[in-house]
């Protein structure tokens, strides 16, 4: 375990982070773009991280190509299969025809089967892989890294997988410092997920450390002491206080799940974990991929690990008459409003750097801090380099 303390060179670590992490989000990741329920033989069009991509099904397996035919450039995803049982695309303006495998034009009906532009063109693939039911996609020119370095243990070993997608207004850089107590304690108080709990106001000594916990792999963790329950604020009083209705008293993090007790975690490429939620005995991740200037995929999944069929009739029934509507839709809506907040002021202002600091804000900055340093597939420069060694 360790721990990660950017606050005192906050100036050097956000120059940085604009610099190398890109508004459009880290190609060298792979990322949750569909279910793999809904790719089937039609295409579908996604944008994704400002890339034009169709995705479809061939012969049971999920292909992307870049979603614009190279003659005239219109929409592949508007296209057709004129030969099943081949994995072809045909463009349907002209009759261009694409292998969806490599992207090689097969044929162009329009002119013939002799037509001398066959085997000239290329469209633009994209790896594709599914896992737990999702389709991943590798947005790199570089070759990729095996799906399962980038996939959760937590998320590869569940034996249920929940989902809630919804495309959000902001950046995916603000979601990803979203987590942490000192927005929970506030913005989520009247949500109706927590409207029945006695939730602590602050957390104590609250600290960014970088370690291993069960076999989930590493994340930056978000460590605390002693939870602050009703506290005199000088010449205020006393908050939070008590309302009506609050029938579970928490006094300390959670219990422990998987070997895993910290109780929101972080890593690259802007993965959030929580422990039981949106339901106890539930890993939850979250990931944000960047669609357009101002839009991003906002991918919620809840990894259920039942074994027996009454376990598993336990787990969805609690996730789908409480957690799932209460937790990830209702309450995650709360961040996605302020998220949208947070999108206004960075384009007002080029910015969105937390400041003045307090405490609680040392989370967000470990996290850009620990960004920096284990970014895959980037060119440091020497200034860069010295700038980090600097603030460590």
């Amino acid at each position: 375990m360790k721990v990660i303390d950017a606050r005192t060179d906050a100036a050097h670590i956000n120059e940085l982070f604009y610099q190398r992490i890109p508004e459009a989000g880290l190609r060298n990741y792979w990322h949750p773009v569909a279910l793999s329920r809904e790719i089937t033989d039609k295409p579908v069009a996604r944008t994704l991280m400002g890339d034009a991509v169709v995705l479809l099904r061939r012969l049971g397996r999920v292909y992307a190509l870049a979603n614009a035919c190279p003659h005239r450039g219109t929409q592949l995803s508007k296209g057709t299969c004129e030969f099943p049982g081949t994995r072809t695309l045909t463009c349907r303006y002209h009759g261009w025809t694409f292998d969806v495998g490599d992207g090689s034009l097969v044929a162009a009906l329009t002119d013939g089967p002799d037509s001398p532009i066959v085997g000239k063109l290329r469209v633009r693939t994209y790896p594709v892989e599914e896992r737990q039911g999702i389709v991943w996609i590798w947005l790199a020119d570089s070759p990729p890294v095996p799906v399962e370095q980038d996939i959760p243990p937590g998320l590869q070993q569940a034996t249920i997988v929940r989902t809630v997608r919804r495309v959000a207004t902001g950046n995916w850089r603000w979601h990803v410092e979203n987590p942490g107590l000192g927005h929970a304690t506030m913005l989520h108080r009247d949500s109706a997920y927590m409207r029945m709990v006695d939730f602590f106001g602050y957390a104590e000594d609250p600290q960014a450390v970088l370690g291993s916990q069960g076999d989930d792999g590493e994340w930056l963790l978000d460590r605390f002491g002693a939870p602050g329950k009703r506290a005199q604020y000088p010449g205020l009083g006393v908050w939070p206080r008590k309302r009506f209705g609050e029938l579970v008293n928490i006094t300390g993090m959670m219990p422990s799940l998987r070997g895993i007790d910290t109780f929101v975690s972080v890593k690259l490429p802007g993965i959030i974990r929580v422990i039981n939620f949106p339901i106890m005995d539930s890993l939850y991740y979250e990931w944000f991929v960047q669609t357009d200037a101002d839009h991003y995929l906002y991918f919620q999944v809840a990894c259920g690990y039942p074994t027996t069929r009454r376990e598993r009739l336990s787990w969805l029934t609690r996730f789908y008459a409480w957690g799932r509507w209460a937790g990830m839709v209702r309450f995650n809506a709360q961040d996605l409003w302020m998220v949208e907040d947070s999108h206004a002021k960075a384009k007002a202002d080029g910015t969105n750097d937390p400041a003045p600091l307090y405490r609680p804000d040392g989370f967000q900055l470990a996290w850009r801090k620990y960004a920096l340093e284990n970014l895959r597939g980037a060119k440091v420069t020497k200034q860069q380099s010295d700038s980090l060694q600097a603030a460590s």
